[in-house]
């Protein structure tokens, strides 16, 4: 994105140039289009494409609104109504559920160098509602170094809690 704004601010002063070149009668060609009205097409077809990029690049940010507004709340509502209802079973997997989804991609983070640390942030902004509901979940799920042991043993995986070989942490 950046490489086509920098061209096309490379590309004005030619297009000047042939904008006030055209308009002087120096071309060879009768066109009806002086070389000015050239040169404010391409900067309107230039506004065009680059408004349809912004545009569909804040539809895809935008297109999981649940997922943020459940990120931002630390909170799944499906529990409260499931808990309501008397499903508790159902509610349960759903907390479990959560747990999984959001530590998961944290196990996997190439780029976090203090996985353990994280979970535990995760885990102690949603299990206190979990339990408030009166709702349990595995052990493996209320630590980060429990979760990261139980992935481990699943996968045959070595995932350590803390990089030790990058002592930089960007919290």
């Amino acid at each position: 994105m950046k490489k086509i704004a920098v061209l096309i601010c490379a590309l004005f002063p030619a297009l000047s140039a042939f904008a006030y070149y055209g308009d002087y009668g120096y071309s060879r060609h009768d066109d009806d289009l002086s070389g000015f009205a050239i040169f404010t097409l391409v900067v309107v077809i230039a506004y065009i494409i680059l408004s349809i990029v912004v545009l569909i690049r804040w539809w895809k940010m935008t297109s999981n609104v649940e997922q943020i507004r459940q990120h931002i709340t630390h909170a799944n509502p499906k529990l409260t109504y499931l808990v309501a209802i008397g499903e508790k079973e159902q509610a349960q997997k759903a907390a479990l559920t959560m747990l999984v989804d959001i530590l998961y991609p944290i196990y996997f983070d190439q780029y976090n160098h203090s996985k353990a640390d994280d979970m535990n942030k995760e885990i102690q902004a949603r299990l206190p509602k979990i339990q408030k509901l009166g709702l349990s979940v595995p052990d493996y799920v209320t630590t980060g170094e429990n979760f990261i042991d139980y992935i481990n043993g699943l996968t045959d995986g070595k995932v350590p809690y803390k990089d030790a070989n990058n002592p930089c942490t960007y919290n």
